[in-house]
């Protein structure tokens, strides 16, 4: 893994299920920093500000729900991957919907992964494992694209 702490960007407008996964995080060891966004346009708009370092912006992974009032996942996927600096961003899928047309147009949109809420703990060790062996690009080099 990359010197320093991941950030992981929860965007998700229900608050159990944002405990749970902080737990399941915790949990498992994982040494990441957790923001929360509750719908994606308040994700878009933290992705665009400077509240995050360059090196939260190095290393960050988002988690996103599909269904949420005001900006939803799908939603949120077309402005992200049409934005020129954030199209990059590593970005998995956790939400109840397994309806087959949802997770296709998610990965249309290069997600990392899928996953439905009732398989939680397949998404925590995933990320875990992720976290544990990823790669990140130089802070350097993110920022000069």
């Amino acid at each position: 893994m990359s010197n320093g702490t991941p950030t992981i960007l929860v965007v998700e407008d229900d608050f159990v299920d944002l405990e749970i996964i902080r737990r399941g995080v915790a949990k498992r060891g994982l040494q990441a920093d957790i923001l929360n966004a509750t719908d994606g346009a308040a994700a878009l708009q933290l992705l665009r500000s400077d509240r995050l370092t360059p090196e939260q912006r190095g290393q960050l992974v988002v988690l996103l729900d599909i269904n949420m009032p005001g900006m939803n996942g799908h939603q949120f996927l077309d402005e992200i991957r049409a934005d020129e600096t954030l199209r990059h961003t590593v970005i998995f899928i956790l939400t109840t919907s397994d309806h087959p047309r949802d997770v296709t147009r998610a990965y249309e949109r290069n997600v990392a992964g899928y996953f439905v809420k009732s398989n939680l703990g397949g998404l925590l060790e995933t990320l875990s494992s992720y976290l544990n062996h990823v790669k990140f690009p130089p802070v350097a080099m993110l920022q000069t694209s």
